[in-house]
């Protein structure tokens, strides 16, 4: 399967239209979500079905390098003027990865075999998203694409953001955000039960309108 980026854009859009009032509902209030945020994240998900096209695992060695591409894109898109502008924020960002990702890929490539598709991609978004933080920025944007990607290898429905569920995703995901992965205490009593909430979450709102099939563009 593919992911449609013409359901993805309409979702996006509807939810860049209604977020002024979905921020003021927030538990903690985040950046504007602005036009150019979704043709990154629409070109994002361009980039990840070639992947998908040429069975590309993004937690092999060789698949690490593509997964970091995705936050570059989310963060800069493919511009080359814009990549040139962005060259250090890349450069530390790469950095950054490098020194991060090798315990959430063990962990993935520990919990892929099975079915519990939704306790994977759960895993890896808990462990991206909680401090210290995968990337530099755009973890939020970056991780939901991943984790989506996590979920469709699994057979699942991926959870694109609307304005209907917005609210609930957003503060579900600030409760991981600001939860430390560096904290025992923390990690043993208060990630369980964010991890059980957002895992419950996908089940209920995963959608197959963002799917196509690989004969689709």
């Amino acid at each position: 399967m593919l992911f449609r980026l013409s359901a993805i854009e309409e979702s996006l859009l509807q939810f860049r239209d209604s977020f002024d009032s979905i921020n003021d509902s927030l538990s903690i209030r985040r950046e504007s979500f602005t036009e150019v945020m979704v043709d990154q994240i629409l070109q994002a998900y361009d980039y990840l079905n070639g992947l998908l096209r040429k069975r590309m695992d993004l937690f092999t060695p060789a698949g690490l390098h593509s997964l970091l591409e995705l936050n570059h894109i989310v963060l800069c898109g493919n511009s080359p003027e814009e990549r040139q502008a962005y060259y250090q924020h890349i450069v530390e960002t790469r950095k950054s990865f490098q020194e991060k990702i090798m315990p959430i890929k063990t962990w993935v490539l520990a919990n892929r075999e099975g079915d519990k598709a939704y306790k994977l991609a759960t895993g890896f978004y808990t462990r991206m998203l909680s401090r210290p933080q995968l990337f530099l920025e755009g973890n939020h944007r970056t991780g939901n694409i991943i984790l989506n990607y996590l979920l469709v290898s699994k057979n699942r429905p991926p959870y694109i953001v609307s304005p209907e569920t917005a609210g609930r995703y957003l503060d579900l995901s600030g409760d991981i955000k600001f939860t430390s992965k560096e904290n025992a205490l923390e990690t043993a009593f208060m990630m369980p039960g964010h991890a059980r909430n957002f895992q419950d979450f996908l089940k209920d709102n995963g959608r197959e309108v963002w799917l196509c099939g690989m004969e689709e563009t």
